[in-house]
């Protein structure tokens, strides 16, 4: 059998549109060892629908985070319980933060707004202690947002996004609440609408077998990883690598994050005035 260089890629934007963040995945495999693996694209599931281990649920909460949350725009809200409120049990933790988005959605509706969009990760302290962190778009003031709490201490800032890596400092606080537990249970719930990320599956690489051996075993910041990379998804740059090993064919892939490059503004001439007219 001829060995062949798959690629699937994960974007995090609606469905055939240009992601400002992906996930792009490099594996080596024996062309016919994966029967019925044909080029194509699709939705993902989400992980409640498999029994994925914790890095590929941390991977797919980066992305849904990526896909529908923006850095200077939309919330992360971290409310607690006060002793008085302090729940008996996860269940009912539950059942008070739904109430919570139940009143909150019931302000925006009165404002003319749509219902929050939100991902709501659940956590417990090292003592036992329940708490949860919220991820939510930004329509609604954050004073309101804490307001409508009233169950104890809240605290809403505007999420922070970072040049290079975007939300990658948030997502890696969040994500440990937002992998699975021990009985496989999903450690975060998110409201309905959300954009999903999709996947691309291609054999059409620009990296030869060759060549991928070589990145196998490189630096992850050696510059002809990143060059060869960034050669292979024009418009997009390299943010970090990670060598692990597939469970389907039992050898070592490549897992890449990218980023949309920024497109600067070109200054263009001058007018007669000696204004200049800028240009992309």
């Amino acid at each position: 059998m001829k060995n062949i260089i798959r690629k699937v890629r994960r974007n995090s934007s609606k469905q055939n549109t240009k992601a400002d963040y992906i996930q792009v995945s490099y594996f080596n495999f024996a062309e016919g060892a994966l029967p019925g693996w044909a080029p194509r694209k699709y939705r993902e599931s989400t992980p409640k629908q498999k029994r994925l281990n914790a890095k590929k649920a941390k991977r797919y909460f980066e992305a849904l985070v990526e896909a529908n949350f923006k850095g200077n725009r939309d919330l992360v809200v971290h409310p607690t319980f006060s002793e008085d409120n302090y729940p008996e049990s996860e269940e009912q933790a539950h059942k008070l933060v739904k109430n919570w988005i139940a009143r909150l959605n019931y302000r925006r509706k009165k404002l003319g707004l749509p219902n929050c969009k939100y991902i709501i990760v659940f956590e417990k302290s090292p003592k036992g202690r329940m708490h949860f962190h919220v991820l939510m778009d930004g329509q609604l003031s954050r004073e309101e947002v804490e307001n409508k709490w009233q169950l104890g201490y809240c605290n809403a800032d505007r999420l922070r996004s970072d040049p290079k890596i975007g939300l990658q400092k948030i997502i890696s606080y969040l994500s440990k609440g937002g992998e699975t537990d021990e009985k496989n249970s999903k450690r975060w719930i998110s409201s309905k609408g959300l954009i999903k990320p999709w996947v691309s599956c291609s054999k059409n690489t620009k990296i030869s077998r060759k060549r991928f051996e070589v990145l196998k075993s490189i630096p992850e910041d050696s510059e002809l990883l990143r060059v060869t990379i960034e050669r292979d998804n024009p418009s997009y740059e390299l943010q970090d690598v990670e060598r692990s090993v597939s469970e389907e064919t039992g050898q070592m892939y490549l897992f890449c994050r990218m980023r949309l490059k920024k497109v600067e503004k070109k200054k263009g001439p001058k007018d007669g005035r000696g204004r200049r007219n800028n240009t992309r």
